[in-house]
């Protein structure tokens, strides 16, 4: 304990303001949507972006990617109307892009799931069983 009541540290965090967003192939690479915020430990140099990457699960990464950053962004404003707009269309694309890449390969979400057994209500498999999972060095 300190003897004289003295406060070890105070921490002063600025409140974030709605500004300049990386592009979808940027994201991942500097790890936030927002340009204000890319400040590199270690004073490393930004990592470039691997563009023209379209394989559907990197796809799917980024927007998720997004939807995290924004997420947490509404957390602390949640009538941004700017994050709000983005939000909506992103939510929309995620879904789009999981329900076209169960379809073609396999379900990545329980959401997927339902939508596969919602199409054919007769089908009677756990789904997940039809492909290599990504993390087991899947990739399509």
């Amino acid at each position: 304990m300190i003897a004289n009541k003295e406060h070890l540290a105070i921490a002063s965090v600025p409140v974030q303001t709605w500004g300049a967003l990386y592009d979808k192939d940027e994201v991942l690479a500097a790890g936030t949507i927002f340009k204000e915020l890319d400040m590199p430990f270690f004073a490393a140099d930004h990592i470039p972006a691997k563009k023209g990457i379209t394989d559907p699960l990197t796809e799917i990464q980024k927007v998720s990617f997004i939807l995290d950053d924004l997420r947490l962004y509404l957390d602390t404003h949640p009538d941004d109307p700017d994050a709000l707009t983005l939000l909506k269309r992103l939510v929309k694309e995620r879904k789009s892009l999981t329900v076209d890449f169960a379809k073609e390969h396999y379900p990545l979400t329980p959401d997927c799931m339902a939508a596969v057994y919602e199409a054919e209500p007769d089908v009677m498999c756990f789904c997940w069983q039809e492909g290599p999972a990504p993390w087991e060095g899947g990739n399509v």
